[in-house]
């Protein structure tokens, strides 16, 4: 299908939120945590197609996701200007709690919230009684996405409890938690047991596969992991 952009939102220095609305008809059916491949319908990016999270709910009047501005065709993204179009394909992948799944955690770090955001937002919008606890790593505290958001979101919905870390700077901030990197024993400082637990990981690669070779060291079963990097 073809899209047109309709609005740009910065979240932070190089990240920004594009929002979408189909050319003709209306917006396909997706769940909060799929992904949707995207395509230019001119030559930049050589014709290329990416693949990128979605990061509105099915509930809203956009189809939006969330772009940092790094490589190629996240850059071609970024710079869009209102009104230009690009063909999006339909949604796919399964980067979602089911119903049965009690006590989850997510592990995020930089624009890997992008999944998280709209499921948690899902979750709240529904007012589940699934509880999580999100663990958020950034460089900096400027570089936080969502933050205003997702802060409103625990304020409202008790049953989000968010860990914000921070790998680049000291900074004293009641909202941030650690001026660390997230690794096991700040999971154990936080989650106690790490068993009957459901892990959900997004992030650059290395951050993926980092922490759920962590987590099955320390005995968590492959079934309870489910991981997408990029």
């Amino acid at each position: 299908m073809n899209f047109v952009l309709k609005g740009k939102n910065k979240e932070t220095k190089d990240v920004i939120t594009l929002k979408f609305k189909p050319v003709e008809g209306e917006i396909f059916d997706f769940k909060p945590g799929q992904f949707s491949l995207f395509s230019f319908l001119d030559n930049r990016a050589e014709r290329k197609i990416r693949a990128y999270t979605i990061s509105s709910l099915p509930s809203e009047k956009f189809l939006s996701i969330t772009v940092k501005k790094a490589g190629v065709f996240s850059s071609c993204l970024y710079n869009m200007k209102i009104g230009e179009k690009i063909e999006i394909g339909s949604s796919h992948g399964n980067f979602y709690p089911k119903k049965s799944m009690k006590n989850l955690v997510f592990l995020s770090a930089g624009i890997g919230i992008a999944p998280f955001y709209s499921v948690i937002k899902d979750f709240y919008e529904q007012k589940s009684n699934q509880k999580i606890t999100l663990f958020y790593s950034n460089r900096t505290k400027k570089e936080i996405v969502f933050f205003k958001e997702l802060n409103k979101i625990a304020k409202n919905w008790p049953n989000l409890k968010i860990i914000y870390l921070i790998t680049r700077e000291e900074i004293k901030d009641k909202c941030i938690s650690e001026c660390c990197r997230i690794d096991i024993e700040i999971l154990k400082k936080y989650l106690k047991n790490l068993k009957e637990k459901y892990y959900f990981i997004c992030g650059p690669r290395e951050f993926v596969s980092d922490r759920y070779q962590e987590l099955k060291n320390c005995g968590v079963i492959e079934k309870f992991i489910k991981i997408e990097s990029f």
